[in-house]
This record gives structure tokens, C-alpha cells and sequence, in this order.
């Protein structure tokens, strides 16, 4: 048990595994009962990520996750931790967390708000909570010596003229003074509501006394700030002043809107802590590729021409286009292709490129007049560890005169000190060293 509840793991896209009777025999529900609660929970999530199906699957006495990673609350009580293939829980889990953690930060936001913060510590986190709620206070404390204010229109009275008077009000005032409106720059803002409302979410959600303690300290710190309201608020986008700010300010309002781990029964709107897999190592290895290659030389997503569709009943013409993850065009070196992928083929715990990657693949060259594409696959966590960012070929295809080398890559223990520096470094070196070969 996890403060309070019942955790149970799955691995993303492992063998089903006998699940349904694990948490019926833990929480004393019926086995349909729990079957329910983990297909519309999985439907849940399904809607907020844009899926066209559910990626948990509970057929009979087992249950299978994919395409999904995070924190699933399925009751007040019981929690179903869903871990990402590449990170897995080999090992124990020991650390997948932390890595989980800072992948989703960065994807979501392109920020390194929390590398310093995710470090490893002696007693790892064993819940995300406690990872999301020591990162926030970390950058509050880091940045309260410079308050976040701003502008704000407020009521005030008394007889120092300072704002907008009513003309009546000046020729009969109140005893008190005049009633005035006045913009003042101000800690009581909307942006420090909604730090403190997170704050407030997650204080009940923490096992650990320290973090929680941390918490409740952060919120007296802020003091006295209206609290957002509810429903999905519009994005926060702070003035330049206070952009050191914009980092804690989106993950407060992650937490808020469902990537964190509040539950209200009867009105359960957020599924938790929750990802799609594959935007996230998209998003990694964009990210890490303008590290690695230099910005310059990497341009992602641009459409290019494979050729054209005709309209049989109109004549009509139009463009057939695709769409590669990233052109990489270093000067002095060979230009390629870089495109994530997610699934591929898994035989007997080995990765491989699947056929429909490779047709994109040969599509992406043709259109792009390239001749080399590489397809990388996040490593397995069943996997021997190794180096983080080394990519390892997996396997070589040639048509014609284009190569597609597809690789898998390291990414356990990201989270370390100076770990994206590290893996950004270590994956160009490595893709570098399989295209000039």
C-alpha cells in the first residue's frame, strides 16, 4: 500500500498478466467490479488523450496496457501504476520513476524546469506525487526572493486619491473615504492561486511528512490568493518580467487539470498521471536531436511531396504529402532522416523494425531525395542497461540505393544529474558513427 491505497503495476505493452483477481482479493470487490472500473477507467483516459480505442484491455482473468504510462486512479483507494517499456520495472523499479517524471515535464513543456530536482536520492520516491510535489517546492524556493506580481484592479478606499473615483463619491464621500479602483502590482494574483491551489491538491496525496510539510509551508508562504475555479482554465502565459516563474506555473496547472493525482468520487473527471508513450519519445528525441546535431541543422515535421492524388470524378488534383520527424543536415557530414518510432516488432524480447515502418521509411526518402533514414525505438527495458543514449543498430535495410538502419536507445537514468546533456551528446555520436559507416 501507497498512502493509504493499494498500488498495483503493470508494464506497457508486457504479456497480460492475471490482474483483475489481484486487486479483487486486495480490496474485497468483485472481480466484474473491478473489470469495470478498469475499462472505464482506460476509457477515461482514451477521451483525454484522443484515442480511438482503450488501451487497457481486461479480457477474462487478465489485463494488458498499451500505448499509455502514468498513475491510473481507479478508486479512492486503489491505484494502477502503468510503466512505460523502455523504463519498465526491472530492477524493482528502482528509478523509473524520476525518469517517467522528467520525460513528461519535458515533453509537455520543452522545459529542464526539474532536471536538478529529480535527482536520485538516498531512498528513491516510490510514488509520483511525492516526485511532482518535491519539484514544485524546489522551484518556488529557488525564485521567492523575486515575488511573481503582477497588475491587478482592485477596490480600495479612503481620502489619498490614488485610482478612479466616482464624481458622486467625491462630493458626498463615506466616512472612510473615497471608493476607488486601483491597479496595484501585487503578490494576490491568479498565478499564485493557482501555485497554491496545486499545492493544496496534493497535500493529501503525499505519504511522505517532509514533502507534505514542504507543501503546506509553500502554501502560508504565498498566503491569502483566490482560488481558480473549476473546469479546464486557458494557459497561464506569464509577462517577461516573471518568465523564471512559467515552469512551476505550468506544472501547477498540470496538476490541476488532471496530471495530478486528486480524486473526488462521483466527479473523477482526470484519469491521473497519465501520457500517450510515443508522443513522449517524439518529443524526446526532437529535443535531444537540436541538443545533440545543433539546432540549425535539425527541421522537424516538414511536409514534403511524395506525389499527387487525382479525383476520378472531378479531375481534381491535389498533393500527396508526408511528414518525417526530422531532417538532420550537419555541415561536412552525410544528411539523413530521423524518425521515432514506438512499437516495431517484439520477438522473443527483441526489438525490430516492423514493415509498415520500413514502406514509411522508403516513403519519407523518396519524397525527401534522401538516401538514408534512421527509424529509433526506445531500448527495452528487458534489456541489458546500458550506456544512456547509445544507440545500438538493430538491424540494416537496403532498397535501391536508400539505407534504413533502424536503432534502439538507452534512456534509463535520464533523470540523473545532466542527464539530457548526456543523452543528447551520446545519441548523435552514436547515429553519426552508423551513417558514415
Amino acid at each position: 500500500m501507497v498512502g493509504g491505497a493499494h498500488r498495483f503495476t503493470l508494464v506497457e505493452y508486457a504479456r497480460p498478466v492475471a490482474l483483475v483477481e489481484e486487486i479483487s482479493e486486495a480490496s474485497s470487490r468483485s472481480r466484474e467490479e473491478v473489470r469495470r472500473l478498469l475499462i472505464d477507467r482506460g476509457a477515461r483516459a482514451a477521451r483525454t488523450l484522443g484515442f480511438n480505442e482503450n488501451p487497457i484491455t481486461a479480457e477474462g482473468a487478465t489485463t494488458r496496457a498499451v500505448k499509455i504510462a502514468g498513475l491510473l486512479r481507479l478508486s479512492p483507494s486503489i491505484e494502477l501504476e502503468i510503466a512505460p517499456k523502455f523504463l519498465g520495472d526491472a530492477d524493482g523499479g528502482r528509478g523509473w520513476r524520476e525518469d517517467f517524471f522528467f520525460l513528461t515535464v519535458l515533453s509537455r513543456h520543452g522545459y529542464l524546469l526539474a532536471s536538478e530536482k529529480l535527482r536520485a536520492s538516498s531512498g528513491a520516491p516510490d510514488d509520483l506525487s511525492v516526485l511532482v510535489a518535491r519539484a514544485m517546492t524546489s522551484m518556488y524556493w529557488d525564485h521567492y526572493r523575486r515575488p511573481l506580481r503582477t497588475y491587478e484592479r482592485m477596490r480600495e478606499r479612503g481620502f489619498f486619491l490614488d485610482g478612479e473615483v466616482d464624481p458622486f463619491d467625491l462630493s458626498f464621500p463615506e466616512a472612510s473615504g473615497y471608493d476607488q479602483e486601483v491597479l496595484r502590482l501585487t503578490r494576490a494574483n491568479k498565478h499564485n492561486g493557482l501555485i497554491k491551489a496545486a499545492a493544496q491538491a496534493l497535500i493529501p496525496e503525499v505519504g511522505d511528512p517532509k514533502i507534505s510539510a514542504g507543501l503546506v509551508r509553500m502554501g502560508a508562504h504565498l498566503g491569502e490568493q483566490q482560488r481558480p475555479g473549476r473546469g479546464r482554465t486557458r494557459s497561464h502565459l506569464l509577462p517577461g518580467r516573471s518568465r523564471r516563474w512559467q515552469p512551476l506555473v505550468d506544472v501547477s496547472q498540470d496538476v490541476l487539470q488532471g496530471l495530478g493525482l486528486a480524486f473526488e468520487a462521483g466527479a473523477a473527471t482526470a484519469p491521473g498521471f497519465l501520457v500517450s508513450t510515443w508522443q513522449v519519445w517524439q518529443d524526446l528525441l526532437t529535443i535531444a536531436a537540436r541538443l545533440g546535431f545543433g539546432h540549425r541543422n535539425v527541421k522537424a515535421e516538414v511536409p514534403r511531396q511524395l506525389g499527387q492524388r487525382v479525383k476520378v470524378a472531378s479531375g481534381k488534383l491535389s498533393e500527396l504529402r508526408v511528414f518525417p520527424d526530422m531532417a538532420v543536415d550537419v555541415p561536412g557530414r552525410r544528411p539523413f532522416l530521423l524518425d521515432a518510432k514506438y512499437k516495431g516488432h517484439v520477438d522473443h524480447g527483441r526489438l525490430a523494425a516492423s514493415e509498415a515502418d520500413i514502406y514509411e521509411a522508403l516513403a519519407f526518402a523518396r519524397a525527401s531525395n534522401r538516401t538514408m533514414v534512421v527509424l529509433a525505438y526506445p531500448a527495452l527495458a528487458t534489456e541489458p542497461l546500458g550506456g544512456l543514449g547509445e544507440a545500438t543498430e538493430v538491424e540494416r535495410v537496403r532498397v535501391g540505393d536508400i539505407t534504413i538502419i533502424a536503432v534502439a536507445v538507452e534512456v534509463r537514468g535520464i533523470s540523473q544529474r545532466s542527464g539530457l546533456a548526456l543523452f543528447s551528446t551520446s545519441l548523435a555520436r552514436t547515429l553519426s558513427s552508423f551513417v558514415e559507416r
